[in-house]
């Protein structure tokens, strides 16, 4: 990309941070530094809570001056604790480090195109692709500066790090968020795809009137944040369709539809999954608390109906296009299905189980012990061979042990075995992670990327994205032993996942969202040391 297409460039990450281990922060900010951008224009925020004490910000000194040499700049930010409206957790905490950078760099941004400053959030543990900001850019700075100014840029983010010393029902949900979140990336032509966990945006959205940063009493940030800016745009819109309909008598001229898109980049972020020290109990509570905490976004359903409803109220419903009822709809509905049928689902089946299957177990069992299995079994190839083609796939389709289970097992084995071998930094400027130890010479931004980088490491190279397993290429009956782990975790695990993690958090969501609003305790999952 030509020089001059870069000026003005400037990255600011922000990293909310609770009580994380010093050790992850610091391999966090080494990932950062294999950006080909890091040195040149990449400023980094310590998003710190003030209530982890003296602790936390002697922890935050040395980060900061250990890592200082690899970015343009690092800073820390301290979030006071028991502010008025606010509830404790990232949403609040990456606020006031927005806040804190708009005060640091207000000077220099005053300057600059505000769509050609990039804001990207990330969680402590996430490392993003040594690439992911090179992509980002090029994706943004390709976009006009309307288009830019109204895009999410969201990476597959992987739940892998840590993937094979989980229990079975924690790995489970990693299955199940990669096939969501792969799914939704690809392809939104019905249902949008979110922001989720790691994402970035301009600061000219960020920044804009209606959007005014993170809201401070909300529990589901990233989610929340999409819906916010989603919104914005419409009401900027329908601002400028009242004042055009004072000052010509005809607004139809500007027509009322959606602005904010999330632009898929794939080249992932890998997280770690919940895991305590303390063994595989307390893993599995662990894993039950972050359910808790996830469940409660079950509150942006309402957000989504409210803003609807003053949306329709403030210009006339019948002046809102029908592409846009469709598509905030289509926001509703997602959101429907993640926290409310789901849960109904999960609780439908457990209630038949109780009712209908577990009365009946004994003579069932005594029936197949008896030779039972065989009628069965006869019962079943008969009423197969009745059924019409299209009868049989939807059948096959909805089974437990069907087509559809044999393509979500293969495509998640598929993506974890990538990841294992290091397929996704094959091309990375360094496939070798950067530790402490290894010397860093991040590639200025004005020199060419066809430039060779030499880092020159001391003594073996100790892997980031999957600690413990070497890269390397497996053998074919490895990989037929990891699709048959999946497929294993996925039948036996499935139904138990979604109600541990799903029905029982969700029902204690509403509960909770009943009697207390959004006052609630946000708790940190806990990661591997």
């Amino acid at each position: 990309m030509p020089l001059d297409a870069r000026a003005g460039l400037k990255h600011i990450v922000l990293l909310p941070n609770y009580m994380e281990a010093e050790k992850m922060l610091k391999e966090t900010l080494d990932n950062l530094a294999r950006s080909r951008l890091a040195k040149s224009c990449v400023h980094i925020v310590l998003a710190m809570e003030a209530r982890e004490g003296p602790a936390g910000r002697e922890k935050a000194e040395r980060i900061m001056a250990e890592k200082k040499h690899l970015f343009a700049d690092i800073f820390a930010t301290y979030h006071p604790q028991n502010l008025p409206g606010e509830v404790a957790g990232k949403s609040s905490n990456t606020q006031w480090a927005f806040r804190e950078a708009l005060r640091r760099y207000g000077a220099s941004l005053s300057k600059r195109d505000l769509s050609r400053v990039f804001l990207t959030v990330a969680d402590a543990d996430t490392l993003l692709h040594p690439q992911y900001l090179s992509a980002l850019t090029y994706q943004g700075l390709l976009m006009d500066k309307e288009e830019r100014s109204w895009t999410i840029w969201q990476p597959p983010v992987l739940l892998v790090r840590n993937i094979f010393s989980v229990p079975a029902l924690t790995r489970t949900s990693s299955h199940a968020a990669l096939i969501f979140e792969l799914a939704t990336l690809a392809s939104q032509h019905i249902f949008p795809a979110f922001a989720y966990s790691s994402y970035s945006m301009t600061l000219a959205l960020a920044s804009h009137p209606e959007v005014d940063g993170w809201d401070v009493d909300v529990i589901a940030e990233d989610h929340h944040m999409y819906c916010k800016c989603y919104f914005a745009a419409l009401w900027e819109l329908s601002h400028a369709k009242k004042e055009h309909e004072k000052q010509v008598g005809d607004g139809n001229e500007i027509q009322l539809v959606p602005q904010v898109k999330v632009q898929a980049v794939f080249c992932p972020a890998v997280s770690y999954l919940v895991e305590s020290t303390e063994g595989y109990t307390a893993s599995l509570f662990a894993r039950f608390q972050q359910a808790r905490r996830h469940t409660q976004g079950i509150v942006e359903l309402g957000y989504v109906f409210l803003q609807w409803f003053r949306l329709s109220s403030s210009i006339g419903f019948m002046k809102v296009p029908w592409r846009t009822h469709f598509s905030i709809s289509m926001i509703a509905a997602k959101m429907h299905t993640i926290h409310v049928i789901a849960v109904a689902q999960c609780f439908a089946l457990i209630l038949l189980s109780l009712t209908q299957l577990l009365p009946r177990a004994g003579r069932f069992a005594y029936w197949i012990w008896h030779g039972g299995f065989s009628e069965l079994f006869q019962e079943l190839s008969s009423s197969w061979s009745g059924m019409n083609g299209a009868e049989q796939a939807l059948l096959a389709a909805i089974s437990q042990i069907s087509g559809i289970m044999l393509l979500y097992a293969l495509t998640c084995a598929m993506v974890v075995a990538d990841m294992v071998e290091g397929t996704y930094y094959t091309n990375a400027d360094s496939k070798a992670p950067i530790t402490s130890a290894m010397h860093i010479n991040p590639v200025a931004e004005r020199q060419e990327e066809d430039e060779p980088e030499t880092p020159k490491e001391q003594g073996p190279p100790s892997r980031l994205e999957m600690p413990g397993l070497p890269e390397g290429r497996r053998s074919w009956l490895w990989r037929t032993g990891l699709f048959l782990y999946v497929y294993a975790d996925t039948m036996l695990s499935g139904y138990p996942a979604c109600c541990c993690w799903g029905m029982v958090p969700g029902m204690l969501a509403g509960w909770s969202l009943l009697r207390r609003g959004t006052d609630f305790e946000y708790i940190v999952a806990m990661k591997p040391e």
